[in-house]
């Protein structure tokens, strides 16, 4: 029952942000300054979930070869870099995981 409690209250809370901020037609508005520091908040977000996820393996720092998640991100890195098109970023860098996974 909690859990429940929990999920709702916190979807609603983020609906409720979201709703405020963002419907054109409420008189509550960001300034510029507001608006350009927020566009650093999605890459910060995701920087802070992948990062524990590629660089740590079993409560210890890995930067070795060994370490698929690393390697395989630094290949992402590379196509994203050359392509600059996030699907073909995606799908190769999914590919390459697979491969380091499988076959080393």
């Amino acid at each position: 029952m909690t859990t429940w409690f929990i999920l709702f209250s916190v979807a609603m809370l983020v609906f409720t942000s979201r709703f405020l901020l963002m419907e054109p037609w409420l008189p509550l508005k960001l300034s510029d300054n507001a608006q350009q520091l927020l566009a650093f908040s999605a890459p910060a977000v995701l920087t802070a979930i992948a990062a524990p996820i590629v660089f740590i393996r079993e409560k210890q720092l890995c930067l070795g070869m060994d370490n698929h998640y690393f390697v395989a991100s630094g290949v992402v890195v590379v196509i994203a870099m050359m392509t600059r098109n996030t699907l073909v970023t995606v799908v190769l860098g999914m590919a390459s995981f697979q491969f380091l996974r499988y076959f080393t």
